[in-house]
This record gives structure tokens, sequence and C-alpha cells, in this order.
């Protein structure tokens, strides 16, 4: 199992930034039909097609007219992510020679819609890049909306309530029809659902491989928050940092704006006055116009000392939270404590010591892993060369490109490597995902 799973990587790879994108997005329509027959078989409506026909997806029509027969999924995916343009037919060729998908078509009133079709090889190989399961689902008796359900009952429970819903499919076909005794019941009066014993015993029983199955569901703990692996008190940091960020952020652009504006009001002509006006009333107009020429220039000199002190705190609250950031994951990735070495922002200037940048402890975790290094290289002033030609986004109607931000904020690409981090840090999320054993943080 090892081997093949480095053959996968190995695979992936080996692909350009645009051929992994295109792979990833084929690779997303491939599980959600997957998924969507799943679903479908578990309300009693089964698809006996062979796979061959239900795997295939959509490309593009022949002839290309999308204003006549409209887009597919695949070149709508495509087009958000920037992929979309004139070479998606070389990209295609390309992964067709490296056995990643096959390539077909069938015919059409107009003409002839071209499909593509994952190989087990390129399954695995846009798994092994993309999955944050890259081994495949931890196994659990309940998926992942039914475990999601049953810890909202728990929760409720634990607070003295039940869930006021007048109907769910989830707890009437799943925790309920599919287990005995029932996980769960609908209270007398239909005024909602509440957990049962055997729920309650259920929950504590098999919470360990429900969490690890399904990592970003916020179930708390049986024994209480005391037990939680992941202290609450480290999410709260982490929002602090990043609450303060937007704050300053927010205050930059609204120096920048004020000055933009002033230095508008400065530039103004003074006024035309009527040829039949006195020397002296023109006197009048030239004095309070010269007044408002001076404090335009006052306040457009004040708000861009206000705007450059901003841009250096505004960058300085960017990297605090990177570095918080950082050592959240490599806390959530070492199984330690967080709050041995997090520390709450500091909204002022004066005595700041900038926090080293240290890269990313690896998680293991090829999709994580390989985001992360390149946002921190992006953060850290070394962006990583790009392979294969660069991302074009573009809108519906045609090759318009989406303009990015005019200007770059204080602390961008630093802001993106910490939100992506605390992303995969928050509620536990990465610590169960690695350490699905894991008691709380010592």
């Amino acid at each position: 199992m090892p081997a093949r799973t480095s053959k996968a990587l190995d695979a992936w790879s080996a692909l350009n930034d645009r051929q992994q994108g295109t792979l990833a997005v084929i690779y997303e329509l491939d599980q959600g039909a997957e998924t969507s027959r799943r679903i479908s078989a578990a309300r009693g409506h089964y698809d006996d097609r062979p796979a061959y026909e239900w795997r295939q997806i959509d490309f593009a029509h022949e002839p290309a007219l999308r204003d006549v027969f409209g887009w597919t999924a695949l070149q709508e995916r495509l087009m958000w992510r920037g992929w979309d343009n004139q070479g998606n037919g070389s990209t295609m060729a390309a992964l067709e020679r490296r056995g990643l998908i096959t390539r077909d078509g069938k015919p059409t009133r107009w003409g002839i819609m071209r499909t593509v079709q994952l190989t087990r090889e390129g399954r695995a190989a846009a798994r092994a890049g993309t999955s944050l399961n890259p081994g495949g689902p931890r196994k659990a008796a309940l998926g992942w909306r039914s475990w999601e359900v049953l810890a909202l009952l728990w929760a409720a429970d634990q607070r003295g309530e039940h869930l006021k819903w007048s109907y769910s499919v989830t707890i009437e076909r799943v925790l309920i029809d599919k287990h005995v005794p029932p996980l769960a019941r609908c209270r007398s009066g239909y005024d909602g659902y509440e957990i049962t014993d055997r729920g309650r015993d259920f929950y504590r029983e098999h919470y360990a491989a429900h969490t690890a199955a399904h990592p970003d569901v916020r179930a708390p703990h049986p024994d209480g928050a005391d037990a939680e692996p992941w202290p609450t008190a480290a999410d709260r940091i982490l929002t602090a940092h990043r609450a303060l960020y937007g704050a300053l952020l927010a205050a930059w652009k609204n120096a920048c704006a004020a000055q933009q504006q002033a230095e508008k009001e400065a530039s103004e002509p003074p006024p035309k006055t009527s040829a039949a006006l006195p020397a002296s009333a023109v006197v009048f107009a030239e004095e309070r116009h010269k007044l408002w020429i001076d404090t335009a220039q006052q306040r457009a000199a004040l708000a861009a000392e206000h705007a450059e002190n901003l841009y250096i705190r505004t960058k300085r609250a960017a990297r605090g939270y990177a570095a918080a950031a950082l050592t959240a994951h490599r806390a959530a990735v070492s199984r330690t404590n967080p709050l041995d070495s997090l520390t709450p922002p500091a909204p002022d200037i004066e005595d700041w010591d900038e926090p080293p940048l240290l890269a990313p402890a690896e998680t293991g975790i090829h999709a994580i892993d390989t985001e992360a290094s390149k946002l921190h290289a992006s953060a850290v002033g070394k962006p990583l060369k790009r392979r294969g030609p660069a991302p074009t986004r573009r809108t519906r109607r045609g090759n318009v490109r989406i303009t990015d931000k005019p200007a770059a904020e204080p602390g961008a690409a630093l802001y993106e490597l910490a939100d992506y981090l605390r992303g995969h840090v928050a509620g536990g999320q990465l610590l169960r995902r690695l350490h699905p054993t894991s008691s709380a943080a010592q």
C-alpha cells in the first residue's frame, strides 16, 4: 500500500499547475457523481447503469458555441479556477497520455459532446494530491451528516434542551430507523427531537472513531470541555489576531480614502466668478478657496501620516497572526499544547519584536503541506516558481479578465498564510485528523 500511494503522489507531482488544477476539477465531479448515486440508493432510487456510463463527465461541445449550447459543469469550474481557455484540449490530451483520464464522446442533436473519465490511476493521483484523507476515509458507523446531527442532539441535551426541528430526514431515516434501539426520538407533541439513552451511550462509545473519521465536525467531548484535545482558548487567541488585523486594515483603507479625497479637493481650481462682480467681492471668493485648499492639503498630509502609521501596524498585525497560526499548526502536528507558546495580539507598535516565521511543520498530508509551503514562501518574500501558465479568470461572457485588487494590501500574503493554517487547526480539526486517539493536551 505505501508503494502504491507513493506512485500516485509521484504521478500528481509530475503535473504542472494547470494539469493539477484540471485533474482536481475532474476528480471533484467524479466524486460528486459517486456521492449523488449513493444518496439516491439510500433513498431507494437505484442506478443500475455501469460505472463507465455514470462516471462519464461532459467536457466540451463541438461545435463550441457556448452562447447556444451553454457551459458544462467542468467548464464552469475550470473558469472559476482560471484554467478555462483554448488550452483545455491540450491539457486533456496531456492527462490522457499519462494514463490519468480517458477521452470519449457522445452524439448530440447538433454535434458531439466530448467527455472525459478518470482512470483508476488518475483517481488515485488526484486523491493523493488533493485529499485531506489520502489513505481514504476512516471507518465509522455514521456518515458525516448523521454524526453532525447526533452531536447537535448531544449538545442540546447537555444544555437541558432538545432540537426544535419540525422534521429531519437524517434523524428519521438514520438515527431512528437504522438503529435498534434508536439513537434519537421525536418528542411528544412533535415539537422536535431529543437523544435517547442508547444515543448517549453510542456517542460516548464511538466518539473517538467518529471524530477521527469526521474531524471537521464540531462535536463536544463526552467528558466535557476539559477533556477536549484542543483548547478553545487557542481558537480565541487566533480569532483575536485575525480581528486585530481586520480592524487595522479597515482603518488603513479609511485613511487612504481620506487622503485621496483631500488631495482631490486640494487640486480643485478656483471657482469662476461673474464679470459683473466687484473686485472686493472676488477677493472674498479667492480667500475662501485658498482656505479650502490649505485645509485640504493639511487633511491630506494628516491622512497620509495616519495611513503610513496604520500600514506598519497592519503589516505587523498580519505577521503576528501568521506567527500565531504557525505556532498553533506546529502544536497540532506535534500533539502539544498550543497555549504553551501562543500569545494574544499586541495592538501597540511600541517595543515590538518581530516574530520569526519558521517553515510550517509537515503534516504528511500532501494537499495541506504543498499549499502551506507555497503560502509561506510568498509570505516571507520568496514565492515558489510557478509550474506552467498562470491562471486567468474570466467571466461567462467571454475573455474578460476578472481584475485583481488595484493595490496590494499590507500583510496580504501573511494574512493568507495565517488564515489557511487557522482554517485547518480551528476546533482541533488537524489534531484529530493526525492523532485520532488524542486525549487532552498536557
